[in-house]
């Protein structure tokens, strides 16, 4: 199965008044499972004019600010409505095809830690992402994946890691985080998915 683990960045917790500073997307394919360094990636910064938020948020990425108002070079700057576009053009190039009888948009499996309770109304309410990505609804969490009978509620992504032996601390960058859930869905379904060629 073809899924896509995505992750934002944010400046606080609630979709309709804080905003997303940076999307990153990584294709992974259970059914072949390539090295992660061969895993295609997208990654984007996301600009506004204004940003509004929680002092906490706001103080886990002075680099990705810094690096949006200098427009670094290297790195790729969208604004909100010109998300749901390129990253549609990023699925047709990686496999992905036009469906629906406007053939606008693809269809996506998506892995993401809360993605369906945070991510995703993120992307509802400030981007035109759904009008070119429509979104299956499964999604697969993989904190399910690590949860133990001895739990009081389910992990975090950091206590995921560390059940599957990766002790590290979380990057709180789109990217890593999204790998991070890759990592962990190999991991839990490599007794069950193999390879073809194993």
């Amino acid at each position: 199965m073809k899924y896509i683990s995505i992750d934002l960045e944010t400046t606080g917790l609630d979709p309709v008044n804080n905003n997303i500073v940076e999307f990153g997307a990584v294709l992974d394919d259970l059914s072949i499972q390539k090295p992660l360094e061969q895993l295609p990636q997208f990654h984007a910064y996301v600009c506004m004019d204004e940003y509004r938020g929680q002092p906490y948020a706001l103080s886990m990425h002075p680099s990705i600010f810094r690096r949006i108002a200098l427009r670094e070079e290297g790195y790729n700057y969208l604004y909100p409505n010109t998300l749901g576009k390129i990253f549609l053009k990023f699925l047709l190039s990686n496999g992905y095809e036009l469906q629906g009888k406007s053939k606008k948009y693809t269809i996506i499996n998506v892995a993401g830690k809360n993605f369906g309770s945070f991510d995703l109304p993120f992307l509802k309410h400030q981007t035109n992402f759904l009008d070119f990505v429509r979104i299956r609804h499964r999604i697969i969490d993989p904190s399910i994946l690590c949860l133990e009978k001895s739990d009081q509620s389910v992990p975090d992504t950091q206590e995921c890691l560390k059940r599957i032996g990766i002790e590290k601390e979380i990057a709180h960058t789109a990217i890593d985080d999204a790998f991070d859930v890759i990592k962990i869905i190999r991991t839990k379904l490599g007794q069950v998915f193999k390879p073809n060629n194993e």
